[in-house]
């Protein structure tokens, strides 16, 4: 079966459109959002029916609410040429079709298309890129599978072969249940997850760690970038540095052309009325100086001989003059206001060293100073939180130092400092007590009344020994060591905190520091002067722009003024040879156009005088040269006003400036194309030698700071593993990323099923062994010519796939570049299809397969398509030019689409 047409009343972006189709290879191009996948639809659509609605699919039907369908033709290997109509309101969407004088409904659509099915055409006879990527994810067993059954679709043994696969992965996981192996493992990873963010939520120190951590990264990223940026802009320069030849080339070419092309009828009749005006005014000349010689008894001015030798150039001077008026009054003006441009210029300049040999580069926009400037304030607030904290812990530390040394003044016997007095009271108190006990026992044996006063002071004695005793045990306890060493841990912990807020105040002045480094290095390196702060980057952005204007603006003053002091050189040089006979020696221009004026009006008052009195029949003769010469000009006068031709003796200049003109647009076209993306703006030799200088300064700079970041991340995840040597910490992510790794396993098992389910199909029964040899064969045929010779043939080898080079090396699947996997898939489905042969129930559509293709393999592939398509109908959808120069070489159809239509 193959496509006749198409023809679209109306399907999204299509109305009343057909399209023709040939039976071989063909191309359908257009840019994205075209219609080349609503066209693919369209044809789905009229096959197998109109797609249904729902809230994430895509709805065809017309948006002017037209009519909802169309008309496709086919070729049907039984039933000849067979008519499909389809419309949305028309039969309830359901198809009628015309056949050999017959119609038919659905059903007998349903019957003439069997075997295929929407199906078979999506999978098989569908090539799309998605087919080729999603086998990479596949193990090796899987994939030797999938790429033999990617071509093959309708077979019953299909959905055993998807609902085995499928149940494998069950087993594994399941979306909302609990007892498959990946569903405990992924409970188990949230579980961990949590305790370990509990564990972190512990540490606090750990936590400013790993911020920290992921604020340098993040630099680094960037840093990188950076440096990937710079080098490509390196690249460019050195390609533009290249290319510069071409480049001076193409600024030399004329910027702005008129809009006047010259057709060569008007060059011919230009030229032959120019020849028969120029012969005609010989004449007149002639004639006039034959009335000359009659009116020589005449009273003629001195000048009149030399006026009718000069009058054509005097007249074509005094033509002249009043655009030279308008030029000298332009040059004046342009030149007053390069000069204010200038002194403006000066002034900027000396206030901020800039120059217009290098003028200031406006690197940035308002939101990257913007950036700058948030930085720079959080840095800075960064470092006044931590100078406070560091004032307020040094005030601590220094209240707490002097309470500890009155503590310790105040237990000086504790600390040792009374260590002798205490050892003179030891060795005094055993004898007080023993003093007090006599006086006490003699007490009993005297008088009463000397008895009582003896024993008072014995027991006085003793009771003050025993209270010194207890005082001293009191003061010597474990409370006032407890108390001792509770000052010595908050002074600790202070000076922990201080160091702690020291280190914060040292990062953030470094912050601080390298902002405003990184700042001014990237003002120096774009000329920026003395504008090199934050807030002067941000303020005085304006002047930059105003600079700017300014040099741009004298620029094309200049170029102006240089080009209208050429348009009066050449006209100086056009009166040059008028100076010999008249006073024209050191009168400025307008003073010259004057004097000619007046002598012109006076010789013509002396002409008239000669013609009155001369022969009636040279006058006569005059009048009809006047006359032939008037008509002349009239002939030609619309071609002189479509050319901007000023006189008739200016044709030949003009036609020798509008062909120079015409050859330098073709040439300006030529090397725009070439070079208008390498060139976006103008620049000099010297711009792009500083530009190139200022680059790899940059690249220098950029990585001198990312190997500076590199140490300090280096550096910041040591300390991440010193404060995790505890263990604990260190064991629950020693569990996770064991508990990663098997999850991983089991996703990419998993996966292998899943895929495996949508990809396998009937391999074993439809590629018995009668056809494997075919099918490698033909295989083997396709990836030579994709490959371009470099790999021989396709072989089964311990059951999997293996392509073999010219060499006779052989590769496995898993060591093939990705490229080349899509290539040996692509030639294993277009050999299943080579060996159904004739039995082929539907065209080839492919729609953009070669995403991993660089320009050959694209030649290639065309080549594959053009010799598939020699037996076979192939309709290929691509947005890629470099596709359509392929097929354009290879003499095969091309159709154009645009916005809906056909080109």
């Amino acid at each position: 079966m193959k496509l006749l047409a198409v023809e679209i009343v109306g399907f999204g972006k299509w109305q009343q459109q057909k399209i023709t189709f040939e039976s071989g290879n063909q191309l359908l191009y257009g840019a994205n959002e075209v219609g080349k996948s609503t066209l693919y639809q369209f044809i789905q659509a009229m096959l197998f029916g109109f797609p249904t609605k729902g809230k994430r699919k895509r709805d065809y039907a017309p948006k002017n609410g037209g009519s909802y369908g169309g008309r496709l033709w086919l070729a049907h290997p039984v039933f000849g040429e067979v008519q499909v109509e389809r419309f949305k309101e028309k039969n309830k969407g359901q198809a009628i079709i015309y056949y050999q004088q017959q119609m038919g409904d659905e059903k007998t659509l349903q019957q003439m298309l069997h075997p295929l099915t929407k199906k078979l055409f999506q999978e098989v006879f569908t090539f799309q890129q998605e087919q080729l990527i999603t086998s990479d994810k596949l193990t090796e067993e899987e994939l030797q599978t999938s790429l033999l059954a990617i071509g093959v679709s309708g077979s019953q043994q299909l959905l055993t072969y998807r609902n085995a696969y499928f149940k494998e992965a069950q087993k594994i996981f399941k979306g909302k249940g609990q007892q498959p192996l990946l569903n405990q493992k992924l409970a188990a990873y949230q579980e961990l997850k949590e305790q370990i963010q509990e564990k972190e939520a512990q540490q606090q120190t750990f936590q400013q760690l790993e911020e920290t951590i992921r604020e340098t990264e993040q630099q680094r990223v960037t840093l990188q970038q950076q440096l990937k940026e710079t080098q490509q802009d390196l690249l460019q320069v050195a390609e533009q540095q290249r290319h510069f030849p071409l480049y001076e080339e193409w600024q030399s070419l004329p910027e702005e052309t008129e809009n006047v092309v010259l057709v060569k009828e008007d060059q011919v009749q230009l030229e032959e009325t120019f020849q028969e005006y120029m012969y005609l005014d010989k004449e007149r000349q002639r004639l006039t100086k034959e009335l000359s010689l009659q009116s020589e008894a005449l009273d003629v001015p001195e000048g009149y001989a030399f006026y009718l030798e000069q009058e054509a150039l005097i007249q074509q001077l005094l033509n002249q003059r009043y655009d030279m008026q308008q030029l000298m009054t332009e040059s004046e003006w342009m030149t007053q206001t390069f000069e204010q441009n200038r002194q403006e210029m000066v002034l900027l300049e000396n206030e901020w060293s800039w120059s217009p040999e290098r003028p200031p580069q406006l690197f940035y926009d308002n939101e990257t100073v913007q950036k700058w400037r948030q930085q720079q304030v959080a840095y800075t607030q960064a470092l006044q939180k931590g100078q406070e904290q560091k004032a307020f812990l040094a005030s601590q530390i220094e209240n707490l130092e002097d309470q500890l040394t009155d503590f310790e003044k105040a237990h000086a016997a504790f600390f040792g400092e009374a260590t002798r007095a205490q050892k003179a009271q030891k060795t005094s108190q055993p004898l007080w007590l023993l003093l007090g006990s006599i006086l006490a026992l003699l007490g009993f044996f005297l008088p009463s009344p000397l008895k009582w006063g003896l024993v008072l002071v014995g027991v006085s004695l003793i009771a003050k020994e025993v209270l010194s005793y207890a005082t001293r045990k009191e003061a010597s306890s474990d409370e006032v060591k407890e108390e001792w060493q509770t000052k010595l841990s908050q002074l600790d912990y202070l000076n922990e905190q201080f160091q702690q807020a020291l280190n914060q105040e040292r990062e953030a002045q470094l912050q601080v520091e390298q902002l405003e480094q990184a700042v001014a290095e990237q003002a120096q390196l774009h000329q920026l002067g003395k504008m090199n702060q934050i807030d002067t980057l941000m303020n005085q952005r304006e002047l930059i722009t105003r600079y700017l204007l300014l040099v741009q603006t004298n620029e094309e003053l200049m170029s102006q003024l240089k080009e209208n002091q050429q348009k009066r050189q050449v006209f100086e040089e056009q009166v040059f040879p008028l100076m010999t006979h008249l006073p024209l020696q050191g009168k400025s221009l307008s003073e010259k156009l004057h004097f000619l004026e007046g002598f012109a009006e006076e010789m013509e008052k002396v002409r008239f005088a000669q013609e009155y009195q001369a022969d009636g029949y040279l006058k006569q003769q005059l009048r009809e040269l006047k006359t032939k010469q008037q008509e002349a000009l009239t002939r030609i006068q619309p071609l002189l006003i479509r050319y901007r031709i000023l006189s008739i003796a200016d044709v030949p200049m003009r036609i020798q400036q509008l062909t120079t003109q015409q050859a330098q647009v073709g040439r300006g076209q030529e090397l725009a194309t070439q070079l208008g993306n390498l060139f976006p703006e103008a620049v000099t030799e010297a711009t792009l030698k500083d530009r190139s200088l200022q680059l790899a300064q940059q690249q220098a700079l950029v990585e001198s700071q990312l190997n500076k970041i590199q140490e300090q991340y280096q550096a910041l995840i040591y300390e991440k593993q010193q404060l995790m040597t505890d263990g604990t910490l260190d064991e629950l992510y020693q569990r996770q990323a064991i508990l990663k790794a098997e999850i991983k396993e089991l996703a990419q098992r998993w996966s292998g099923y899943q895929l495996a389910g949508q990809l396998l199909m009937d391999l074993l029964t439809e590629l018995s062994e009668q056809q494997l040899p075919s099918l490698l064969q033909y295989a083997s045929s396709y990836f030579a010519l994709l490959t371009n010779q470099r790999y021989q043939s396709i072989q089964v080898a311990e059951g999997q796939l293996v392509a073999v080079t010219k060499e006779q090396e052989m590769f496995y699947l898993h060591e093939l570049s990705t490229g080349t996997k899509d290539q040996l898939m692509m030639a294993v489905r277009f050999a299943f299809l080579a060996v159904q042969g004739e039995q082929l129930v539907c065209p080839i559509i492919i729609d953009d397969g070669w995403l991993h293709y660089d320009h050959q393999r694209k030649a290639q592939l065309a080549e594959l398509f053009t010799k598939f398509g020699q037996k076979q109908q192939v309709i290929c959808f691509s947005s890629d030019q470099e596709m359509v120069s392929y097929y354009q070489d290879l003499q095969q159809r091309v159709i154009a689409l645009e916005g809906g239509s056909v080109k």
